[in-house]
């Protein structure tokens, strides 16, 4: 369990590390309506960051955070809905 909690944290790292490489080379004046959607959908983070400035190395980290814990959870339901369908 907490190699696949491990797991989702690498892939919210790595999540926010392409927006963060997208965001680098994509000009100011850019205006990306459905990329804010899925950036806000894929990176959780990014709806903190409208409000505050984010640096990247925190809004990595942070949404790697928000990935963990929504690992956490689905590894937390993840066995007892597993019980579930092998007594049906």
């Amino acid at each position: 369990m907490n190699r696949r909690i491990g797991l989702w944290t690498l892939v919210g790292l790595v999540v926010a590390g392409c927006w963060v490489a997208i965001a680098a080379f994509t000009p100011q004046s850019y205006n990306p309506g459905l990329f804010w959607i899925a950036a806000a959908i894929s990176a959780p983070a990014s709806l903190l960051g409208r409000k505050m400035p984010l640096g990247a190395q925190w809004f990595m980290v942070l949404n790697g955070g928000i990935y963990a814990v929504v690992g956490s959870l689905i590894e937390l339901l993840r066995r007892p809905l597993a019980d579930l369908r092998k007594r049906a």
